[in-house]
């Protein structure tokens, strides 16, 4: 019972979020419906897995085929999907080519079961896939076999680790388009881009390990079985569940970037424009706009946004999103010991800074300042009393 629930959880798990994800309202969310696909197949991963735990030998050549096309499918449909949070408005096919080596592998290992006999059958299954030690002589067609199955295992790793630099660098370039556009990065997806990052990375490395230790090593061993179920189940669930909830992707940003066209513009005074941005944020305070976007500055300094976001990050060394977030945690400091302001809340004080949700100013201030706000505002008072 214990080891059913142990084998069969991450195929609960990756259906589960095959149905949400693939009947969900999508609109314009194509990654979402794509993680939907994406989940389908890991789940005849998991599928062949409960096959193969479960010992049906009989079957399990049917199965072995569609584990690895399954296997080798899903790091490039992963990859796949961040393209389509990060830089794809559309689901390009010709990404399709990613699943070449998938496709490749699986048609050799069929025609292969194809042409061995019943008895090398089942002997390849027994003495490669179950590590069971058999006494026969290995036939040209097992030890093909064999070779094109520890070739797949090996292009399984190597996929793991480009698509894992390639998705690194999608969600990097991401974060900073995002972070030089928007004020405020609060249901920008920010964190779950994050989050994303993290999870791939974690998920690429277990991969490594458990696919080097094989899945022979867990046959017999409920134990130790339990550790990669529940790391997988845990590690696609939490995926699952931040694809449900994301709904921002790189389709609203480039919707929002093209709200204003960009004006070409070949000759400008830097300095002169420097000094007009600093005059926005200094004089007319543009900050406590808790939706400022890069377009309006644009707009309103009748200029490029790429010259401003290239002058700020030049000249400032910070992102858009930061540039704006400093002067708003000055505003804040000085509100959170004027007297005037000591009745207010922080959500009241976080609103007229121009932060989108107290939320985000805390973290923020925190950030900058290394302590959270209302701790500020208490270290100051008691100073202040230290001091009378």
């Amino acid at each position: 019972m214990l080891k059913d629930i142990i084998i069969y959880t991450p195929m609960y798990v990756t259906l589960f979020w095959a149905v949400v994800l693939l009947f969900s309202k999508h609109r314009n969310n194509k990654a979402k419906y794509f993680l939907g696909v994406f989940m389908i197949v890991a789940f005849f991963v998991y599928l062949s897995h409960a096959v193969y735990f479960k010992q049906h030998n009989d079957i399990f050549i049917y199965f072995d085929p569609l584990y690895t096309f399954a296997s080798l499918s899903v790091y490039p449909l992963y990859y796949w999907y961040i393209k389509l949070l990060t830089s794809e408005v559309k689901i390009n096919y010709k990404n399709l080519k990613l699943l070449i080596p998938a496709l490749f592998f699986s048609f050799a290992l069929l025609i292969l079961y194809i042409l061995m006999s019943p008895q090398e059958r089942i002997n390849y299954i027994d003495r490669v896939l179950f590590n069971k030690p058999i006494n026969e002589l290995e036939t040209i067609n097992i030890k093909t076999q064999k070779v094109i199955y520890l070739l797949g295992r090996l292009t399984f790793i190597i996929q793991i680790i480009v698509f894992m630099i390639l998705g690194t660098k999608l969600v990097k370039r991401y974060n900073r388009r995002v972070a030089n556009f928007y004020s405020n990065l609060e249901n920008r997806t920010i964190l779950w881009v994050k989050m994303l990052l993290i999870s791939f990375i974690v998920t690429s490395l277990i991969s490594i390990v458990f696919n080097i230790i094989g899945r022979a090593v867990f046959i017999n061993l409920t134990y130790l079985l339990v550790i990669p179920s529940v790391i997988f189940s845990g590690l696609l669930f939490i995926i699952g569940f931040q694809g449900y909830l994301q709904n921002y992707t790189v389709v609203d940003l480039v919707k929002d970037e093209n709200t204003h066209p960009e004006i070409d513009l070949r000759d400008f005074n830097h300095q002169l424009l420097k000094e007009k941005l600093l005059k926005l944020f200094e004089d007319e305070t543009i900050y406590r706009d808790s939706n400022l976007k890069m377009t309006q500055i644009s707009v309103l300094l009748q200029t490029n946004r790429t010259y401003i976001s290239n002058l700020i990050n030049n000249d400032f060394s910070c992102s858009f999103s930061e540039f704006v977030n400093r002067y708003r945690v000055t505003d804040a400091k000085r509100i959170l010991v004027d007297e005037q302001f000591k009745n207010h809340s922080l959500t009241s004080i976080s609103e007229v800074a121009g932060f989108g949700s107290l939320a985000t100013f805390i973290r923020v201030f925190k950030e900058m300042e290394g302590v959270p706000p209302g701790k500020y505002r208490e270290l100051y008072c008691k100073k202040v009393t230290a001091k009378n």
